[in-house]
């Protein structure tokens, strides 16, 4: 009887304090449909402990979507437009809520905090109003949102932003311009946004970083200040005005559309690419590349590309892609092709040869396509041909 006792006593215990421990754990959150709410009167302890903290000048607006889900503090929000916030007299706005995607628009924001986190948030866009901002610099801290997969960062002035907690990010905008449907996995993460003039310095990604769609439009991302190869997972990469100059994505093996154009200051471009089986497309436009190598890619199509290189050198192409391109693109610049273990007759690779417009270029084949009528067509161009 006694032991019986005991064991009841016992399993009451366990069941009391599991029952106190399932009390004590942290909901899960879940999305909130609640209309948008604001408190212009919140103090200012209150708005610095918010998810999100923004400062901006008091009296500047700043437009916030989605109208549901948010709790808006330090600011008023308009009669008419429930999207658009007047910022109060302290200068500072915070924002709480729990939502999948958040859409900031604003001119004058000089500090982002979402150093909470924010398990729901998925979606972050942070965009100017005009064309760029009419601040001098906007510090951002992104440290709580651990769980966030998509961001979008345009018009802005940012001497460093560090996005090393984004392990889980796949979709990443640095600075803007109309993509439409050459990308639709930005156009569908962060829908149709106009260009903007973005000047963004630095970004630091998360060494092990799983960006797969990523997006470069800023005047001052100069060599070194991103690692661009070290994105192991990306599949599509757009630029425009790169003031940067190295395009190699050393471990972008899995990389299938890369598009640049209007190098800033015609800086010339490095394009060696190396090993790359996934491409499908590449398009250089606008631009003079000192040097355009890759391997392997074997369904790859460079027709739209009008850059010219001064080094070519293709190993396991489609002659036909090849050929076209040195011919008709790469002809009046380049001075240093090699051409490996591509199937090439005779025939075309005179025709190639002919259209060539520089002098003092070298010719780099399998001794077999060094023939006498081959090396007759270089020495007129004055080239030579050396075998691989």
């Amino acid at each position: 009887m006694k032991k019986s006792l005991a064991l009841l006593a016992l399993a009451t215990l366990f069941i009391g304090t599991t029952s106190c421990r399932k009390k004590d754990e942290p909901k899960t959150p879940v999305v909130s449909t609640d209309p948008n709410t604001a408190d212009a009167s919140a103090d200012v302890t209150a708005i610095k402990s918010s998810q999100a903290v923004l400062t901006v000048p008091a009296g500047s607006v700043v437009y916030i979507k989605p109208q549901t889900g948010l709790k808006i503090l330090g600011a008023t929000m308009d009669a008419t437009d429930k999207t658009k916030y007047t910022v109060g007299s302290n200068g500072l706005l915070g924002i709480n809520g729990n939502v999948e995607k958040l859409e900031l628009e604003s001119d004058d924001i000089t500090d982002l905090t979402l150093s909470k986190s924010s398990p729901l948030l998925k979606t972050l866009i942070l965009v100017t109003k005009a064309q760029s901002a009419t601040a001098n610099a906007t510090k951002i801290d992104l440290s709580g949102l651990t769980d966030l997969e998509s961001l979008l960062i345009a018009g802005y002035s940012i001497e460093s932003l560090d996005l090393t907690k984004q392990t889980k990010l796949k979709n990443l905008g640095i600075g803007a311009w109309e993509l439409g449907a050459n990308f639709p996995e930005l156009t569908n993460a962060f829908g149709s946004i106009p260009e903007k003039a973005s000047r963004i310095s630095e970004v630091k990604l998360p060494a092990n970083n799983v960006i797969e769609n990523f997006m470069v439009r800023t005047a001052t991302l100069q060599d070194g200040k991103c690692d661009f190869d070290n994105l192991p997972k990306l599949k599509k990469f757009f630029c425009q005005s790169p003031f940067f100059s190295n395009f190699t994505f050393a471990k972008s093996t899995e990389l299938e559309i890369l598009y640049a154009t209007s190098p800033t200051a015609g800086i010339k471009l490095n394009a060696d690419l190396g090993n790359k089986p996934n491409l499908k497309d590449i398009t250089f436009r606008n631009a003079t590349l000192s040097k355009f190598a890759v391997s392997n890619a074997t369904n790859v199509v460079l027709k739209d590309s009008n850059a010219g290189a001064i080094a070519v050198e293709f190993d396991n192409i489609p002659a036909a892609q090849a050929l076209q391109y040195i011919a008709s693109k790469a002809n009046a610049s380049v001075t240093s092709i090699t051409l490996k273990n591509i199937t090439i007759s005779e025939e075309n690779l005179i025709k190639m040869i002919k259209r060539l417009q520089t002098s003092g270029g070298t010719l780099k084949v399998k001794s077999e396509l060094l023939t006498t009528a081959v090396n007759a067509a270089l020495s007129a161009k004055g080239w030579t041909g050396a075998a691989l």
